[in-house]
């Protein structure tokens, strides 16, 4: 158990791991907003900043994005801003150089705004990452898309 431990370890310094910013998938009903945690994996580094662009079909969904325990656990706060319909900016800053901890730094509340096809899998795609770490030097991200799949409703007979 501890040889592959330093062995993984060994490699991640090696191709120095890189910290990764992930938005999760849920499932959406009509009137039920669902919940995308966007979650950092540090990889070791130290990262005291975030910004990360992500996009959505707006034709069908409102998406707010909030502080996730991560980050306000570090001292942030979330704050984001429509670039263009459909493309939000999300930065997790603070005026402090107290390191994110691994966890959950955002959440996306999508709601559905139209009747879009049932079972169709919507993608929120994760773009335009960048990080900082306490001397303000870039930290290298990399980041994957969630997803949102449209669940039927059923209406009262």
């Amino acid at each position: 158990m501890y040889v592959r431990t330093a062995v993984v370890l060994a490699m991640c310094a090696a191709v120095a791991c890189a910290a990764e910013v992930n938005i999760g998938s849920a499932v959406v009903t009509s009137g039920q907003p669902a919940t995308l945690n966007v979650t950092l994996a540090s990889g070791g580094a130290v990262l005291t900043g975030i910004q990360f662009d992500f996009k959505y079909d707006p034709a069908v969904f409102d998406v707010t994005v909030a502080t996730g325990p991560a980050a306000s656990d570090a001292g942030k706060t979330v704050q984001s801003a429509a670039v263009q319909a459909g493309q939000q900016r999300v930065l997790v800053v603070g005026f402090n150089q107290n390191g994110i901890a691994d966890g959950v730094v955002a959440v996306l509340q999508v709601s559905l705004k139209a009747a879009p096809e049932i079972r169709k899998r919507y993608i929120i795609g994760i773009h335009e990452l960048v990080g900082t770490n306490g001397q303000g030097e870039s930290v290298d991200l990399s980041g994957h898309s969630g997803a949102v799949i449209v669940e039927a409703t059923i209406a009262a007979q």
